[in-house]
Formats: structure tokens, sequence, C-alpha cells
């Protein structure tokens, strides 16, 4: 499911329940008994979730997401990244086309 990098973002997987058959298939598949069953419903423990993905590839319905959460301070970097590099396209724009 690839790297996580702990500054900049935060990852976990979710059951999306309207999707959820209750088939057992992503318990069978995760190597830490992170899921169990709520009300017919798969339910995931973050606590316990290594987040490998298994679960993922192992529902059927694509009940089970990923999520990931960008942290406020990466944002604010990735933002003023992207503002310089606008800033640069823009006056190059303005070189090319002759406006000032």
């Amino acid at each position: 499911m690839g790297k996580q990098r702990k500054d900049k973002q935060s990852r976990f997987f979710e059951v999306r329940k309207e999707l959820c058959t209750g088939c057992g298939l992503c318990v069978n598949n995760c190597p830490k008994d992170a899921i169990s069953f709520l009300w017919g419903k798969a339910e995931i423990d973050q606590r316990k979730c290594v987040r490998c993905g298994l679960c993922v590839k192992a529902c059927p319905r694509g009940a089970i997401v990923e999520k990931v959460v960008i942290l406020p301070k990466a944002l604010e970097k990735e933002v003023q990244s992207l503002q310089m590099q606008v800033e640069a396209i823009l006056g190059r724009l303005d070189k090319l086309t002759g406006v000032k």
C-alpha cells in the first residue's frame, strides 16, 4: 500500500458500512486480528491495525478503503511551494506575452 511518512501524513483503513456484506474475508486475511464484526458489519480496531492493506485486497465489494489525512504543517508547506511555482509560471508567461 505504500510507505507512510509520519511527518507529513497519517493513514488508516475504514469500512464503508453500506458496502459491507459481512462475508468475513477481511477478518480471515487480517494478520493482527484487528477486524471484528459489529451488527454484522466489519469493524477495524485502529490500535491493532498495522496498515498492511490485506483487508482491502480481500474485500470483494470494495468496502474497505484507505484514508489519508495530510497533517496541517505539511499541507501549509505544500501550498506555499505550489504558490511559488504558480508565480514562476506566471512570470514566464508575462515574458512570453509581453504583459507586465
